[in-house]
């Protein structure tokens, strides 16, 4: 029997209104570390997605409510690329594709030898760790490690699809990295992409590794939230927190600084994530005007006080 997924665990919902065959199944992961959690039709699969993160799904094709297909069919445009093996009673070039043409990875005919059901699973789970590593080379940003933009419009869009429908609200930060011209200009672009790098490490710190955090382009920054139990002023508060810290432990010609700008999704007035963009966007930018009026103030007073 193939070991080559043993030093890899999964979590693997398995999905057949047949006890016996759930516990086959179930029972064989096991063996190989994964663990396992069942549903007896579509409708309970649905629920235990909503509430726990699987790697991948085992769904036989005849089930209750919601058949294999419809089921796979929803899983994957809730949940684009998640793997699912379909298995069937049927053996018939038909009921494969369909399920191949639903979304489905692997789809093996009942009954099935233990070794080749491991087999095949071990070679979906492979298949798609690959595609996973060079999806990561094109969708990462290369100078700070953070999801690029056309990685974060992905995966932005895929979060509020799962918002809408389990209807939670979601924030949005647009966080602008302030003077990085100057930075540039002053101190070399060496240095400019060092403060980049330097902002994105304080983003990670500062927010949850399951928040969607992101470079846009140049000094433009992003992070959505999927759902939290803090509230903005707490989280922005850290953030500048952070910032501070990191400003009071170097020397150095400049301080790291940010505007931003916020935007709630609310799955009752539903918006695009354009226009989340763009609401948060304008924000960013209000503030930032308000901060370059009060740092003029202040140049002008000093001014005042000390006359040439």
């Amino acid at each position: 029997m193939e070991s080559g997924s043993m030093d890899i665990t999964y979590k693997i919902l398995i999905v057949d209104d047949e006890e016996r065959v759930s516990n086959l199944v179930g029972s064989l992961f096991s063996k190989y570390g994964h663990s396992c959690e069942t549903a007896k039709d579509g409708k309970e699969a649905l629920e235990k997605m909503k509430k726990s993160s699987f790697d991948s799904a085992v769904i036989d094709i005849v089930i209750p409510h919601i058949d294999g297909i419809a089921l796979t069919r929803e899983l994957v445009s809730l949940y684009p690329d998640f793997p699912i093996m379909i298995m069937t009673g049927h053996a018939d070039d038909t009921s494969a594709g369909l399920a191949l043409a639903a979304g489905a990875r692997e789809f093996i005919t009942k009954p099935f030898s233990m070794d080749e059901f491991i087999l095949r699973f071990n070679k979906m789970m492979r298949d798609r760790k690959g595609e996973e590593a060079l999806l990561a080379l094109s969708l990462t940003d290369e100078l700070t490690d953070l999801y690029n933009r056309r990685r974060f419009f992905v995966l932005a869009e895929q979060c509020l699809k799962v918002a809408l429908r389990m209807k939670k609200r979601s924030l949005l930060f647009y966080i602008d990295m302030d003077d990085l011209k100057w930075i540039n200009d002053h101190c070399g672009h060496n240095e400019g992409d060092q403060a980049l790098i330097a902002l994105a490490g304080i983003l990670k710190r500062t927010f949850r590794e399951s928040d969607i955090i992101a470079r846009l382009a140049g000094d433009e920054f992003v992070v959505l939230f999927e759902s939290t139990d803090e509230n903005e002023e707490n989280l922005v508060s850290r953030l500048y927190e952070n910032i501070r810290d990191y400003n009071a432990k170097l020397s150095q010609d400049y301080k790291l600084s940010v505007s931003v700008g916020t935007a709630h999704f609310d799955p009752d007035y539903p918006v695009s994530i354009d226009g989340l963009l763009s609401n948060a966007d304008a924000l960013m930018y209000a503030q930032k005007r308000k901060r370059r009026k009060t740092e003029s103030l202040a140049v002008g007073n000093r001014q005042e006080d000390f006359p040439g």
